[in-house]
């Protein structure tokens, strides 16, 4: 393994976040940040009130975030920067990036609630109808409609007539 291309730190509640985690999320979620720490770029900047943030996706489902910080290091360190965890946990309800905030004194961005934002997710029971454009009543009008439309018959390569043109 290559040496370290950055240090790290965590803030208190951040590692309490990682003990709390599912064991499977946090041994991935440790991988990451030993990744992070020898010089991977995996993550994405965050915007808003968490600009200069940034997350990383912990699990293949991408429930799970890491939200982190790249920092001057304090001056006793061998590294000119380092990685600091600031809050690891689930994605869902913006809980991972509200407790970052929280934890750095930064204000919440405007933006949706939890709940709004989970009903925003929910799928409507008229989605499959307002995906084709019409209901199915419309749909079986337009059925109907064909079948009294003339239809020439149709001859298979084998010479005989297929079942929709049986039906006339």
């Amino acid at each position: 393994m290559s040496a370290a291309k950055f240090g790290f730190a965590a803030h208190p509640e951040a590692l309490s976040d990682l003990r709390a985690l599912p064991a499977h999320v946090r041994n991935l979620a440790l991988v990451e940040l030993q990744d992070l720490v020898h010089g991977s770029d995996d993550w994405l900047p965050l915007e808003g009130s968490l600009r200069g943030f940034r997350k990383v996706y912990v699990d293949p489902e991408v429930q799970y975030r890491l939200v982190v910080q790249v920092r001057e290091a304090p001056v006793p360190s061998a590294h000119a920067r380092e990685i600091y965890l600031v809050a690891a946990g689930l994605r869902r309800g913006y809980a991972v990036y509200r407790a970052a905030q929280r934890r750095m004194g930064l204000e919440p961005a405007e933006g949706p609630v939890p709940d709004v934002l989970e009903a925003t997710h929910a799928r409507s029971p008229r989605a499959a109808s307002t995906m084709t454009g019409r209901s199915s009543s419309t749909t079986g009008q337009v059925r109907s409609s064909i079948s009294e439309q003339s239809v020439p018959p149709v001859t298979s390569a084998l010479g005989k007539r297929s079942s929709a043109s049986l039906r006339r």
